[in-house]
């Protein structure tokens, strides 16, 4: 039976504030690409999506989710639009994010004030002209782009055999060109795949030639699917070097430099300060279920978990731990919750 929870959240985002996602495909990973970094199960590659939703039942869920946290006085900062791999193999996303502000409309003023909308993609379709079209009303974009070195993209992000790194590439110069809202861009590190300085000066070349607003470098910071080597903050710093003229923003977490107790010691503030702003009525209150499918989509700290879950939120994850249908992994000195295969 396909699953119909197309929304999930709201997910504290470093970078985006309180976003409330929209994932596209909720059943199954439906992606060109089937990155090392992943943190979804691993799936081969496809061009096309074989499972596609219903854009009615899309906006009728997501209206229904701002009613629902508008009464609780949730936050909401951006409208995020993802899914099970690639958003923009969803052949209905012209229609979808046009039906999507019109929603949006109606729901300015306390407690969200004015919700921006964000697709994050990998970029690969950038080039197909209804792809634009779609891309275009989004106020914010974020793609990403791991190297431009054809035999280190096919590694790192195992890409569907019809994908071409110059194409990939003229369409997101040819996107940045049009785009009038904020173009950002992504880059993933993986130790000993993509992460050495030949990659870094050729990307930098081409991003410093195109329109971006800000390019986030990062490197593996929650459980991937594949077998991954995250780098130390050192080494993203040296990488980072070479990105001049560039707003560049790097993670904020530093393993390398912290011990276990001093990294989560210093989580633990910030997160409190941030967790202050979020009144106990507004935090998620989920049954079990929920819990799974939001987990399923994207692994959550310790931290996460006590800034967005209510107590008993937080008391039902524990109990999903002890029946063993949860996990905790740790990446670096973090540790997530993760859904036991």
């Amino acid at each position: 039976m396909a699953n119909n929870n197309f929304t999930f959240g709201p997910i504290l985002s470093r970078r985006f504030g309180y976003s409330l996602g929209v994932d596209l495909s909720p059943s199954l990973k439906q992606c060109n690409f089937d990155c090392l970094y992943c943190e979804l199960k691993p799936a081969r590659a496809q061009d096309s999506m074989q499972e596609v939703a219903q854009v009615p039942l899309v906006i009728e869920q997501i209206a229904q989710t701002l009613h629902s946290l508008q009464k609780s006085h949730a936050k909401v900062d951006v409208l995020t639009f993802t899914a099970n791999g690639e958003p923009t193999l969803y052949p209905h996303l012209y229609e979808l994010i046009m039906e999507s502000k019109k929603i949006l409309a109606t729901f300015k003023g306390a407690p969200f004030g004015n919700i921006k909308t964000l697709i994050l993609s990998n970029g690969s379709l950038f080039w197909k002209k209804e792809v634009q079209k779609a891309l275009l009303e989004f106020d914010m974009v974020k793609f990403s782009l791991d190297s431009l070195n054809e035999r280190i993209f096919k590694r790192v992000d195992r890409a569907h055999k019809s994908l071409d790194i110059a194409q990939i590439k003229e369409g997101i110069a040819e996107f940045s060109r049009i785009f009038k809202g904020a173009l950002i861009g992504e880059i993933l590190l993986v130790k000993g795949v993509n992460d050495d300085m030949d990659s870094a000066r050729e990307l930098a070349g081409f991003l410093q030639s195109i329109a971006i607003s800000r390019l986030d470098i990062g490197t593996i910071d929650r459980p991937s699917a594949h077998k991954a080597t995250p780098l130390t903050q050192e080494e993203i710093e040296h990488f980072a070097s070479v990105f001049e003229n560039i707003c560049v923003c790097l993670p904020q977490r530093n393993p390398a430099k912290q011990s276990a107790s001093q990294e989560q010691n210093a989580l633990q503030g910030q997160n409190a300060l941030q967790a202050q702003s979020v009144s106990q009525e507004s935090k998620q209150e989920l049954n079990k279920d929920e819990i799974l499918a939001q987990i399923a989509r994207r692994p959550l700290s310790k931290e996460d978990l006590q800034i967005l879950y209510s107590p008993l939120s937080q008391k039902r994850a524990q109990e999903l731990v002890d029946s063993q249908m949860l996990a905790w992994v740790k990446v670096g000195s973090v540790s997530f919750l993760k859904c036991v295969k």
